[in-house]
């Protein structure tokens, strides 16, 4: 039995082939001098305006995560340590209602940081990054001190929980 296939139709556009991978700084300065002067609109139109071979959603993320003026960018102080601990205490994994608390950090750098660092933290101090209480099996090398940092650590945002609540 003879297949069916229509041939390709002659107006139908070429397949544009995107790049992919890191960003360029040239590449940054064409997406940054098109929103400046045209504003952002359709993403899924920009990359084509803005003559960039990337998808509009490519481009959106880095406008938000990376190229906006007035994102604060850097190592994170200790304040916006305790206030991301607190946060993921009471509201979870909800990185952009943290955010919100953060003026200037984006929910994608705080979700990488607790990934990478905090959650790493608790768990060298015996605290279970979940739940936000002590471990339920602490290790035996550092015997009871770890167990009381753990109690003092838990206690500790246990408070400061109940603070950011009210």
């Amino acid at each position: 039995m003879l297949s069916k296939m229509r041939p390709p139709s002659p107006n139908r556009k070429k397949e544009v082939r995107l790049k992919r991978g890191p960003w360029t700084a040239e590449e940054d300065k064409l997406l940054t001098a098109y929103i400046q002067k045209h504003g952002y609109g359709s993403w899924g139109s920009l990359p084509h305006k803005a003559g960039l071979e990337r998808c509009g959603k490519s481009c959106r993320l880095r406008w938000i995560n990376y190229l906006r003026p007035y994102i604060k960018r850097g190592k994170f102080s200790l304040e916006e340590e305790q206030t991301i601990i607190q946060l993921h205490a009471f509201l979870g994994n909800r990185w952009s209602a943290i955010a919100a608390h953060l003026p200037k950090r984006t929910d994608n750098e705080i979700k990488n940081h607790w990934n990478t660092h905090l959650k790493k933290r608790l768990i060298k101090m015996g605290i279970d990054p979940m739940t936000h209480k002590p471990s339920t099996s602490p290790s035996p090398k550092n015997g009871s001190n770890l167990s009381h940092m753990t109690q003092w650590e838990s206690a500790r945002l246990e408070a400061e929980a109940r603070l950011v609540r009210e």
